[in-house]
């Protein structure tokens, strides 16, 4: 399988395996105290609402220091220090504590997430569900990994579960009645459900009315479409890294979903106050 292509200043193949090593390594080295501050940790509220906790800082600042250590020359950017989402070039993105409050529920919900960015796209990315111990590892054109094993979705039967937010469960049963899937609100954490999906264990994570930002999404959607996986783009036209209104599916659904994606696309806007009330129906 053809793997991506570098430009001048760019890190070569070989040179991504060793930082996706370097990442891993990091999460692994945080990973005790993560989870002996899950359900005890305080935390203070962020300007949009999400809670922040003392170790969302320190688990970012200790990661960034080992990128950093082992790649002077790469720029790496954290969820909690803040970036530029305009930002080019050759970079990495961590998010220390993905579902920030899973951890401090203790729902085994939460991970660590990277991805790197470069020549306008996600090419690696890892997350890392510090209480499970799992690791997934993604490489564009290089496959996706649960611990060390390939993930291919073509070859796993249709879960039948998939994750959404709350508003739209009524009209995604219905959508999905014929494929025998069910959509329920999952528990916080976007890194987790896109690690339900390219696992093989939900059916989707239908990321609509997202506002996160590139941390919060292109290492699960670089891992779902590596494992095999289909990103459906709602609001955008084409998907890039920078998207935040998809769908991450099994591949079993795309024939499914694809048709409804404009009406999906209407009631998101819908949904959030953008535009009149629409009629949607499951016929394309």
């Amino acid at each position: 399988m053809e793997s991506f292509k570098t430009m001048p200043g760019q890190l070569t193949p070989d040179e991504v395996d060793a930082s996706l090593l370097v990442v891993q390594d990091a999460f692994r080295a945080v990973r005790p105290l993560i989870v002996e501050r899950a359900g005890k940790a305080r935390f203070v509220n962020k300007h949009d609402g999400s809670p922040l906790t003392d170790d969302d800082v320190a688990v970012e600042k200790r990661v960034i220091a080992a990128l950093r250590s082992h790649s002077p020359g790469v720029p790496v950017f954290g969820e909690e220090s803040g970036y530029d989402e305009n930002v080019t070039g050759t970079f990495w993105l961590i998010d220390p504590i993905d579902g920030t409050k899973s951890f401090v529920e203790n729902v085994p919900a939460y991970t660590s997430m990277a991805v790197l960015i470069q020549g306008g796209e996600a090419v690696a990315s890892v997350i890392y569900n510090q209480s499970r111990g799992d690791m997934y590892v993604a490489q564009k054109g290089r496959g996706a990994y649960k611990n060390e094993v390939r993930l291919d979705l073509r070859t796993k039967p249709l879960p039948k579960v998939a994750y959404c937010k709350e508003q739209f469960i009524g009209v995604l049963n219905r959508l999905l009645e014929s494929k025998g899937v069910v959509c329920e609100s999952g528990p916080a954490g976007g890194g987790y459900g896109f690690t339900m999906v390219a696992g093989g264990r939900a059916a989707a994570r239908f990321n609509l009315l997202g506002r996160g930002h590139i941390h919060d999404y292109a290492p699960g959607a670089l891992l779902v479409r590596e494992a095999g996986g289909i990103i459906l783009p709602v609001q955008d036209g084409a998907y890039t890294y920078k998207t935040r209104s998809f769908i991450a599916c099994h591949p079993d659904l795309e024939a499914t979903l694809r048709p409804h994606v404009q009406k999906l696309r209407a009631l998101e806007l819908e949904l959030a106050g953008k535009s009149s009330r629409i009629t949607f129906s499951t016929a394309p």
